[in-house]
Formats: C-alpha cells, structure tokens, sequence
C-alpha cells in the first residue's frame, strides 16, 4: 500500500497516537460467502428436476403462490426449502429476545447478520427437519430416492459451504486482509 494512500494527521489536542489502521473485512466476505455457496450447493445437490414417479409438492394445489417454481422440482425440495424456512422463522424470536434491549433497526440488522452468518447451521436443521417429515408421512408414500436426495442436497450445501470459505481465503489473501 502506497504510504500517500492514508495522511495521518496529528491530534488538535493530546497527545500524537501511532500511525495505525485497522481494516475490517467481515461484512463482505465470511458473512456471505459460505453461506452463499451453501444455499447454491443445496440446490443443485436436491435435484432440479422431477422424476416421472414423484408426486410433486402439492398435486391438490392446496397451497398456492408457489406452484410457478416448485411444480418442476422434486418433492423434496418443497421439503427442504420450506423446512429452511421454518428454521428460519422460529429462530427469530430467539435472536430478537437475545437483542431485547437494542432499538428495532438494529436489532433487524443483527438478526439478518446472524443468520447469515449460521446459514449452514440453518441448512443442517432444515436438513433434519425435512427428514423427520418425510418420515412422518404415510408408509408407502416415500420412495428411498427421496431421502437420498435430502442427504444429497446437504451434502451439496456442506461442499459449497467449504467452496465459500475457500473463496474467503483466497480473497483475502489477494487483498492481504485476514477474514
């Protein structure tokens, strides 16, 4: 770095401090980027399309607004990505009580941050609960291909997860910051 780049100037009051600059990467690499990678990795790894056997998400079309993207995928995504959200949504109340005492926007922006920052976790538990749904549903209704597309898509998730971070290394070392 070229040392015009930064002029330190000399305090008006007190004394002189040390020629220091503190750099901080995070909110635009390790917050983003694995989960990022995870969320591309889920995915891809679930299947992007449908099987002719698979039932689709929701041949009543009981529920509605989705139909436009979920009809071409698998079964299991509708399972996984709606298990995401799930997840999601009751872990806001656990943050928003951890952050009780901050006022609302910061508190919004805290809580969008730590979920960003444990996306992976979050897809770990989406994972999980979309197991236990399948396996809650009536016997004879899942086929075995679909639980190895919920272990495919975490296991996705899990490799763009490590991809992101790889990315993050990378990054900061052609910036000479550390993550």
């Amino acid at each position: 770095m070229p040392d015009d780049l930064i002029v330190h100037h000399p305090p008006e009051r007190g004394t002189p401090t040390r020629r220091s600059v503190v750099v901080y990467m995070c909110c635009t690499s390790c917050c983003c980027l694995h989960t990022a990678g995870a969320l591309l990795g889920a995915l891809l790894g679930g299947g992007l399309t449908r099987r002719p056997d698979d039932p689709g998400f929701d041949p009543q079309r009981v529920i509605p607004g989705v139909h436009w993207l979920f009809d071409r995928l698998p079964r299991t995504q509708w399972i996984f990505w709606s298990s995401l959200v799930w997840v999601v949504g009751l872990s806001l109340p656990v943050w928003g009580w951890s952050f009780r005492n901050r006022p609302v926007h910061a508190l919004l922006w805290e809580t969008a941050i730590l979920v960003v920052v444990f996306g992976p976790g979050y897809l770990l538990a989406a994972w999980l609960l979309g197991l236990i749904r399948l396996a809650i549903r009536p016997a004879g209704t899942v086929a075995p291909y679909e639980y190895w597309a919920l272990h495919r898509a975490l296991g996705w998730a899990l490799f763009g997860a490590v991809m992101g971070v790889a990315l993050m290394g990378m990054l900061s070392d052609i910036v000479g910051l550390p993550f």
